[in-house]
Formats: structure tokens, C-alpha cells, sequence
């Protein structure tokens, strides 16, 4: 794995930060649409009598299908063109958002869900391949952390639409899917008709020919799996974004529900809470942004670790019952997930991989840790029901995991050189489909 550098990073113009909102949409969409479904759950419930395993049919359905999606995506965009499918995946997104907003029973809803999954897995890694594969060399971590900005916008912009809907019950979830899908459709216009991006296409496609990559060949999977170096860095990788994903979809999918159901607030309350603390992250966030490609972004990971795991702690000792601790915990969570999380996940697989392998592995273990976290989100409803304290105990321990996990790749950067990208994509060349 290449170590991040205390460089600061060069070369950029308007047009990759402009690509970099126009991939950035995925991650904006994707929480968009965990947060939404989340704010619906309580308010679903109620409206069409569902008990807790269809809620967490409901809860799991999106994380399940984004796994497929982003296993499915991953590999087809590095094999017939991410270009390509950078344009395409988010017009299905667009359709499932409307089907969403328009569902009058719960079959609907979760076919909704399901079809929603797969368009927003698909397009996350893709996004994040094109992204890494056009900027500058040096550049890759900035660029890709500032996709996480926008997951954190799309947090936050959910959640405000939540609280200012929370009044109408389902017609107002039903405006913010309805809301989800017309920005699809506009990114959709961004990524394939703005003149810029295909001039950056061709910068790329030349920088790599002249190190000797072909953007286009892709690597199989089964060939990075066969090399031992490959393989473990996607192992590591993978472990480190499941054990936070665990902890990060739970507090997304879940916490409005959690302070409905078990805190005894009201939805108005509980995404009023969520709105505020919120913003918390997304200036967090944006610091990282501005310390992905130095040294300091390994030098805030041990503080993270410890403030995501007291967080879930506190939750745990209390029960979920008292207020003033819940408002505690999710400030804490604000301040953790932004420096020891899926940004650096992201950062780390764009930085090991070569550019023809990217989508593909970023897709890969966006898979693993969703397919996973979506079993998990199944019987959440009735860990819930059965135990806020046995649950949140449980979610400590992931967080323990993952910390140590992630610090295990800090050491591997600080100790180990990995293969450059052209020396990894001329090994693997004579395999690539």
C-alpha cells in the first residue's frame, strides 16, 4: 500500500472539482437514500402495519442490494467502460426514487428499496474509480475525500428534509424520494453532456499509455486474489470498512427509529436531533478533506477510534433512554466517523490499487461489508425490541475491530512499499480479460 504523502497536493483546476461533484453524487445519493429509508421506517410502521421483521426486510433490502450493486457494477464498469457506466447507473437510481415516492403498500416499497440498492451500490464504486483514474497524480486522496463532503451532505440534507417533513407522515418521506430522483436525473445530465469531463478522459487515457497502463484491459479479480499482495490488502480492507459499516448503517438506518421506539421522542424530535448533530460531521469532514494527502489524516486515527467506540458506550450504559446522553452519543459519533471511517477506506483502495482494478475491488469489498451489514440490519428491529443496551454494546465491539484493523494498514503504509500501478497493471497484463 502506498503511504500518503505530506505534500500538498497539486496540479488541480476547476475541472477536477467539478468532476469530483459529479462523482461525489453517488455518495450524496447513497446517503441520501440510507437516511430516507431510515427516516421512513417508524413512519412506514405505523402506516401500513408492518411488524418489526418487514421493517427489517425494509432496513436490510437497501443495504443488501447495494452490496449487489456494487458487486455487480464494480466489475462491469472496469470491463465495458467507466465512462460509460458513470452516466447510466444513476438514471436506474432516478427510477427507483420515483417508484419510492409513488408506492401506495409495502410490496411496492420494498421493490422500491431493492431496485434503489443496486442503482446507488453500482454507482459508488464506478464514481470513485473515474474520479481516482483523472486526477493528478498526488491528488487521488484529496479528491476522493471530498466524495465523502457530499455522503455527509447528503446525511445532513436528508435528515433537514426529514425534520422539515416530519409533520405529514408518509407524503413527506414520499417528497424527499421524489426530491432524490430529480437530482439523479440532473447529475445524469452533468456526468454525460458537460464538455470538460470527456477532455479529462483523454489526459487520463494518455498520462497512463505513457507508463505503460491500459485503462480500458481490465484485471480479473480472480487474478488480484491470486496475488498475495492484493489479496491482503483487500482483505484488510474489507475488514476494516465491514466492522465500521456495522456501527455507520446501524446509526444511519436506525437512529431515528432507535430514539422513536426506545428513546419515547417524537419523529419531529428525533430528526431535529439527527439535523443538528449532523453538521457536526460534515465540518469534520471537510477538515479531512484538507488533510487526506498528509500525514495527518494517519495522526487523527487513534483519537477517532476512541471517541466512536465511547459513543457507542454510552448508548450501551444508558439504555437509549436517557436524552441528554443520546444527544451526547451522536455528537461524539459527528466528531469520530469523519477521520476513521469510509473515507479512508476509499482513499486506501484508490491509492493500492492500479487504475484498471479499482472499480472492481472498490466494488468487491463495498459488497462484502454490505452484503454483511445488511444480514445485520434484518434483526436489528428485534435486537432492539430485545436489547438497546445488548445492541450498542455489540457495536462497541465492532468499532474496536475496525480501529484496529485500520491500524494495522497504518503500519503496513509506514513499513511497506507497494507495487506502483503500472508495475502491478504490466504483472497482471497477460491475464486481463
Amino acid at each position: 500500500m502506498a503511504a500518503n504523502t505530506a505534500k500538498p497536493p497539486t496540479g488541480l483546476d476547476r475541472r477536477h472539482w467539478m468532476l469530483a461533484v459529479a462523482a461525489g453524487m453517488a455518495s450524496l445519493l447513497d446517503s441520501g437514500a440510507i437516511i430516507s429509508v431510515g427516516l421512513g421506517l417508524a413512519l412506514w410502521k405505523k402506516a401500513f402495519d408492518l411488524d418489526v421483521w418487514t421493517v427489517g426486510v425494509l432496513g436490510s433490502a437497501l443495504t443488501l442490494f447495494i452490496a449487489v450493486g456494487s458487486l455487480v457494477g464494480g466489475r462491469l464498469a472496469d470491463l465495458v467502460g467507466r465512462g460509460r457506466m458513470f452516466s447510466l447507473t444513476i438514471l436506474l437510481y432516478a427510477a427507483a426514487a420515483a417508484t419510492i415516492a409513488l408506492a401506495q403498500n409495502a410490496s411496492v416499497l420494498v421493490a422500491g428499496v431493492i431496485v434503489l440498492g443496486v442503482a446507488a451500490g453500482a454507482d459508488l464504486p464506478i464514481s470513485l474509480a473515474v474520479l481516482s483514474e483523472r486526477a493528478p497524480e498526488g491528488t487521488q486522496g484529496r479528491l476522493v475525500a471530498f466524495t465523502h463532503v457530499m455522503w455527509t451532505v447528503g446525511v445532513v440534507v436528508a435528515t433537514l428534509l426529514g425534520f422539515a417533513v416530519s409533520g405529514l407522515g408518509v407524503p413527506g418521506i414520499s417528497m424527499i424520494f421524489g426530491l432524490l430522483a430529480v437530482l439523479a436525473v440532473a447529475t445524469f445530465a452533468f456526468r454525460a453532456f458537460y464538455p470538460p469531463f470527456h477532455r479529462l478522459e483523454e489526459e487520463a487515457l494518455e498520462r497512463h499509455e505513457t507508463v505503460g497502463v491500459d485503462p480500458a484491459k481490465a484485471v480479473p479479480l480472480a487474478t488480484l486474489l491470486r496475488n498475495r499482495t492484493s489479496l491482503v490488502l483487500i482483505a484488510l480492507t474489507a475488514g476494516f470498512y465491514l466492522f465500521f459499516t456495522l456501527v455507520a448503517n446501524t446509526f444511519g438506518s436506525f437512529k431515528t427509529y432507535f430514539l422513536v421506539t426506545v428513546g419515547g421522542t417524537t419523529q419531529t424530535v428525533a430528526t431535529g436531533l439527527s439535523f443538528g448533530t449532523t453538521l457536526i460531521g460534515l465540518v469534520g469532514t471537510i477538515v479531512f478533506t484538507r488533510i487526506a494527502d498528509t500525514k495527518w489524516r494517519s495522526r487523527f486515527f487513534a483519537f477517532g477510534v476512541a471517541v466512536f467506540t465511547a459513543c457507542q458506550l454510552l448508548i450501551a450504559v444508558t439504555g437509549g433512554v436517557v436524552l441528554p446522553a443520546m444527544i451526547a452519543a451522536l455528537v461524539l459519533y459527528n466528531i469520530a466517523f469523519p477521520f476513521i471511517g469510509e473515507a479512508l477506506y476509499k482513499i486506501w483502495t484508490q491509492e493500492s490499487f492500479p487504475v484498471n482494478a479499482r472499480a472492481t475491488v472498490q466494488g468487491f469489498t463495498i459488497a462484502i461489508a454490505r452484503f454483511i451489514a445488511s444480514a445485520f440490519a434484518l434483526v436489528t428491529p428485534a435486537l432492539i425490541a430485545w436489547s438497546p443496551k445488548g445492541l450498542y454494546f455489540l457495536l462497541a465491539a465492532f468499532a474496536l475491530v475496525s480501529g484496529g484493523i485500520g491500524t494495522v494498514i497504518l503500519r503496513r503504509q509506514r513499513t511497506a512499499t507497494a507495487p506502483s500501478p503500472a508495475g502491478t497493471a504490466a504483472v497482471t497484463a497477460k491475464e486481463a480479460l
